[in-house]
């Protein structure tokens, strides 16, 4: 009897050490990242929802923890260069071609396809590449942060293309007439959007001008985690996990 009381004692004094130097494997925290996006949920909720599902599976699947958090590009960019932030997700631009950026590494399996919709009033014509809107002549607007379309179309459109800062007000400068398009990259927070101020008869999507991959970025300190975050989001892609996240914010 005095045996087995020692053990127990000897046990439970083993168990608070353990606790007390952070040993005990089960009160251990995970690892985590901080990921920054440049989408902004104020603008594009679904799509913010939808990074947020993805990141916590990757990491997850890495066995550790992430947040995800919004700034605007250069802010965002910015913040992973110095490595105030571990990563950044949803970017087409190649840092690595850019070269002003060279803490970047960038993880190659693509994450996302940002598909770059037009919208407009019906009767507008219908167009299906860049080039189409630069035939047309016709004043357009694009998202604040979408520095792929300037990159595009900007220098052929001149004053032409504009800038606005939310998906709202794109919309309402297409009702007054001061635009033919409005280009977004998110089409289901742009119709979440028209339903929501009953536009649905009056803005309609008016095609698709380019589809783009898009891909996470990691701080250089990270570069070990590159190849387990690719087979990661591989692994999600196979198993039909991505697609299956897409389907369930859209709906």
């Amino acid at each position: 009897m005095c045996g087995s009381i020692q053990k127990l004692a000897a046990t439970s004094a083993l168990l608070l050490t353990m606790v007390s130097h952070g040993q005990f494997v089960y009160a251990q925290a995970l690892p985590s990242l901080k990921i920054v996006t440049l989408v902004n949920p104020a603008e594009k909720p679904a799509l913010f929802s939808l990074f947020e599902k993805i990141n916590t599976e990757i990491c997850r699947r890495m066995h550790y923890a992430c947040t995800l958090s919004y700034a605007p590009p250069a802010r965002a960019a910015a913040m992973v260069e110095t490595g105030e932030m571990d990563g950044e997700n949803y970017r087409i631009f190649d840092f690595l071609k850019d070269g002003r950026n060279p803490h970047h590494v960038r993880v190659d399996a693509p994450l996302y396809v940002a598909t770059f919709m037009a919208w407009g009033k019906p009767l507008a014509p219908k167009v299906s590449s860049w080039q189409d809107l630069i035939a047309l002549d016709r004043d357009v607007i694009y998202l604040f942060g979408s520095k792929i379309v300037g990159n595009r179309i900007g220098e052929a459109m001149g004053k032409k293309l504009q800038i606005t800062h939310s998906v709202e007000s794109g919309l309402n400068m297409l009702m007054a007439n001061r635009a033919s398009y409005f280009i977004g990259t998110d089409g289901f927070s742009v119709e979440h959007k028209i339903k929501e101020l009953q536009l649905q008869n009056a803005i309609v999507n008016l095609g698709v001008v380019e589809k783009a991959d898009t891909y996470m970025y990691l701080n250089e300190k990270h570069v070990a985690l590159v190849p387990k975050m690719k087979e990661a989001i591989e692994q999600m892609r196979k198993d039909g996990i991505l697609q299956n996240l897409l389907h369930e914010v859209q709906n």
